[in-house]
C-alpha cells in the first residue's frame, strides 16, 4: 500500500511540474524571465521548430514539383490519320520558315533600294519604280561590282520604260480630248514634250556620262549633241504643267499627280559643253566649235539677274578659254588671241572688283578661317590671269611663226602641227583654263628641234619678242606665286618648258636645258606627275643631243 501510495503520488507530482513548465514556456515571450530561461530552453526549442519548419517544406516541395504528364494526342487514332497530322505539321512547319525567310529577303531588298535612292544615286523626279530599280542596278554595276555591258543595259532599259511611260501618260491624256483637238500637230507636240521630259533627259544624261567614262567618246558626244540641239526648239506646251499620271509615275512609293517639266534653253548648256569636250578629243573641231559658240551665246542671253551674273562670268570665262585653245588647234590664231583677250579683260575685272570687297572684309572678320578663303580666292585667280597672259604669248608666237614671210621659205610651216600626245594629261584645272593652247604652241616648237638657218624679217622677229614679252611676263607673275598655289607652279613649269623649246630650237642649248630642270621643279611643287615626266624627257634628249654633238656651243641670250 505504502508503495503505490508513493508511486501515486510522484506521478501527481511530476503531472503538476510538467503543467507548471508548460505555463511558463507560454509566458516567457512577454516576461522577463525570458532572458533567464533563454540559456536552458532556447537550444532545444530552436531545434525543434527548425526541424519541423525543414519537415514541412520538404513536405510542401516533394508535394509541388512533380512532373507533368504529357500524353500523345494521336493515341488511340489509325496509322493513316497520324501520317497526316504529321505531314501537316511539317508542311506548317515548312511554310512558317519559308514566309519568314521571303519577308527577310523582300525587306532586304526593299530597304537596298530605298538607301540607294536616298543616299547613293537619286533618280529623277517622277519616274516609276522600274526606272528606279534599273538606275540603282546601274550604279552598283558602275561602282560596287564593275561591268560596263550589265550598266550599259541597266542604262538603256531605264530610257526605253521611261519613254514607254511618257507615252502612256500623253497617251492616256489625249484621249479625253475631243476629236477636233486630237490629230497630228498633237501627235507631233507629245512626241516634242517626250524628249523633252526631264526626267528622260536626265536618264539619257547619265547615259552619255558612262559612254565618256568608259572611253566611247563617239557615243557620248552623239548622245550630248542630241540634247543640247533638242534644248534649242521651242516649248510645244502652252498650258500649265501639272498633269495626272495614270502610267504609275511617282516616287519610290508612288504618286498619282507630277508635274512633268520641260528642259529650256539654259538647261542645254552643260550638255553643250560635255560634247564639245568629246568632239575636241576625236578631233572633230568644227562640231567643237559650234557646241562652244552655242554655248556663249546662250549664257550671255540667260544672264539677266544680278544674282547670275558672277557666276555667268566665271563660266563665261572658261568658254572663251577652251574656245580659243580650239582655235589655237586649227591656227585660226586672230579669233584665239581676240578670244584670249576678252578672257583676260573678264578675269581683271573680276579681280579689281573683288580685291575691294575682299580688303573689306579681311579688315572686319577675326576669323582666320575666312580669311585664308578669302587668300585662296585671290591667289586662284591671280593664277588664272597668268594663265591668260601665258596663252596669249603663245598664240602671239604660234602667229608669228606661221606669218605669210615665214611661210614663203617653207612650205611645211603654213599647215598647223599636229597636237602633242601629252596635252590631255594635264590637270582638270589646267585644261580648264585653256593649257590645251599652251601644248598647242609647244608642239608646233617641239618640230622644229633644228635651228633655223633662214633669215627673219623684221617684222616677224618684233612678233616673235612682242609674243616673248608676254610669256617672260606670265612666268613672272606664276614665279611669284610660287609655293603658294597650284595653278601658279603648273603656269610657271609650262612656261619655262615653251621658252626652254623656243631656245633648243634657237640652237641655245645650255640656256634651254637650265629651263628644262627649273620647269621639273615647279612641277614638282605643283605635284604635276605628268609634266615632270614630260619635262624630264626633254632634258634627257637635249643630254644626248649635247653628248653626240660636243662641237655644238650654245650663243649666249
Amino acid at each position: 500500500m505504502s508503495s503505490s501510495r508513493a508511486f501515486k503520488d510522484a506521478a501527481t507530482t511530476l503531472l503538476a511540474s510538467g503543467s507548471t513548465f508548460s505555463r511558463i514556456r507560454s509566458i516567457t515571450p512577454a516576461t522577463p524571465l525570458r532572458n533567464v530561461r533563454a540559456n536552458t530552453f532556447g537550444k532545444q526549442q530552436r531545434a525543434t521548430t527548425t526541424t519541423a519548419t525543414a519537415t514541412r517544406g520538404y513536405a510542401s516541395i516533394s508535394t509541388n514539383t512533380q512532373p507533368p504528364i504529357y500524353t500523345d494526342s494521336t493515341i488511340g487514332l489509325t496509322p493513316g490519320a497520324r501520317v497526316i497530322i504529321a505531314t501537316t505539321r511539317g508542311v506548317r512547319n515548312v511554310l512558317i520558315v519559308a514566309t519568314s525567310t521571303l519577308g527577310l529577303v523582300l525587306f532586304a531588298y526593299t530597304g537596298a533600294h530605298a538607301y540607294l535612292e536616298q543616299y547613293k544615286c537619286p533618280s529623277p523626279q517622277g519616274v516609276s519604280t522600274e526606272v528606279q530599280r534599273c538606275l540603282h542596278g546601274a550604279w552598283v554595276r558602275e561602282e560596287i561590282s564593275p561591268d560596263p555591258d550589265v550598266a550599259e543595259l541597266y542604262l538603256q532599259k531605264a530610257v526605253e520604260l521611261a519613254r514607254k511611260d511618257l507615252e502612256t501618260h500623253y497617251a492616256n491624256r489625249n484621249k479625253s480630248k475631243s476629236k477636233e483637238e486630237s490629230g497630228v500637230m498633237d501627235e507631233r507636240l507629245a512626241f516634242l514634250e517626250i524628249e523633252k521630259d526631264q526626267a528622260l533627259v536626265e536618264i539619257q544624261h547619265r547615259l552619255a556620262r558612262f559612254y565618256g567614262r568608259i572611253g566611247r567618246d563617239e557615243q557620248a558626244a552623239t548622245v550630248w549633241t542630241r540634247l543640247w540641239k533638242l534644248s534649242e526648239k521651242e516649248n510645244p506646251r502652252p498650258y500649265s504643267t501639272k498633269q495626272s499620271s495614270s502610267s504609275g509615275l511617282g516616287s519610290l512609293f508612288g504618286g498619282a499627280s507630277v508635274d512633268r517639266p520641260l528642259i529650256s534653253q539654259k538647261d542645254g548648256i552643260p550638255y553643250a559643253k560635255s560634247a564639245a569636250d568629246c568632239w575636241m578629243r576625236m578631233g572633230e573641231y568644227e562640231m567643237a566649235e559650234e557646241a562652244l559658240a552655242w554655248t556663249l551665246s546662250t549664257l550671255a542671253s540667260t544672264s539677266t539677274t544680278p544674282s547670275s551674273s558672277s557666276s555667268c562670268r566665271i563660266e563665261e570665262i572658261g568658254l572663251l578659254s577652251t574656245l580659243g585653245a580650239l582655235y589655237v588647234r586649227q591656227a585660226k590664231f586672230e579669233y584665239a588671241l581676240s578670244l584670249f583677250v576678252k578672257a583676260l579683260q573678264a578675269v581683271q575685272d573680276h579681280r579689281a572688283s573683288q580685291t575691294d570687297n575682299n580688303s573689306v572684309e579681311a579688315t572686319t572678320t577675326a576669323d582666320e578661317k575666312k580669311k585664308a578663303v578669302l587668300k585662296e580666292d585671290k591667289d586662284m585667280w591671280y593664277c588664272r590671269e597668268a594663265i591668260l597672259t601665258q596663252s596669249i604669248g603663245e598664240t602671239l608666237y604660234g602667229a608669228a611663226t606661221r606669218s605669210p614671210a615665214s611661210s614663203s621659205s617653207s612650205s611645211t610651216t603654213t599647215t598647223p602641227a599636229p597636237p602633242a600626245t601629252t596635252e590631255t594629261k594635264k590637270s582638270s584645272s589646267w585644261k580648264f583654263w585653256s593649257s590645251s593652247s599652251s601644248s598647242t604652241s609647244t608642239s608646233s616648237t617641239k618640230s622644229k628641234t633644228v635651228p633655223q638657218q633662214e633669215q627673219k624679217s623684221p617684222e616677224q622677229v618684233k612678233k616673235e619678242e612682242e609674243a616673248l614679252g608676254w610669256m617672260q611676263k606670265a612666268l613672272a607673275m606664276a614665279k611669284a606665286k610660287s609655293g603658294q598655289h597650284r595653278d601658279c607652279d603648273e603656269c610657271a613649269a609650262l612656261g619655262l618648258n615653251n621658252l626652254g623649246l623656243i631656245n633648243e630650237m634657237e640652237g641655245k642649248r645650255d640656256v634651254a636645258s637650265a629651263q628644262f630642270k627649273e620647269a621639273a621643279l615647279h612641277a614638282s611643287l605643283a605635284q604635276d606627275y605628268v609634266g615632270i615626266d614630260d619635262y624630264n624627257r626633254n632634258i634627257a634628249r637635249l643630254t644626248d643631243q649635247i653628248n653626240s654633238d660636243p662641237e655644238s656651243t650654245s650663243t649666249p641670250a
